[in-house]
């Protein structure tokens, strides 16, 4: 498939679009790599912190450390008398943390 209106680039403008490609790449990569890009990708809108979801605690967050956190539900549960927010992860179900209001 070839497009009917080809776009007229210089040679220079081509080669800047592919090395800021391939850096953009490199920067994916890096970070993605680095422990912390499984966390940001993954779990950037879970209710959990990057403390809680390093199972481990080696300052890294691998795959399976993210799969497993960020997966989570919400539930209303009676913790010690109060009405709280438990988060539990899909796959066995088991509590992840809980939050109560301040009182």
């Amino acid at each position: 498939f070839r497009p009917k209106v080809a776009i007229q680039m210089s040679h220079k403008t081509r080669r800047i679009i592919t090395w800021s490609g391939a850096a953009f790449l490199v920067f994916v990569v890096i970070v993605i790599v680095s422990g912390r890009g499984w966390f940001w990708a993954f779990c950037s809108s879970s209710p959990l912190t990057f403390a809680e979801i390093d199972i481990n605690h080696n300052g890294k967050v691998s795959f399976l450390e993210a799969d497993y956190n960020c997966n989570c539900g919400s539930r209303q549960i009676v913790h010690e008398g109060r009405e709280c927010t438990e988060y539990f992860a899909y796959k066995d179900g088991h509590p992840l943390k809980v939050v109560c209001p301040e009182s």
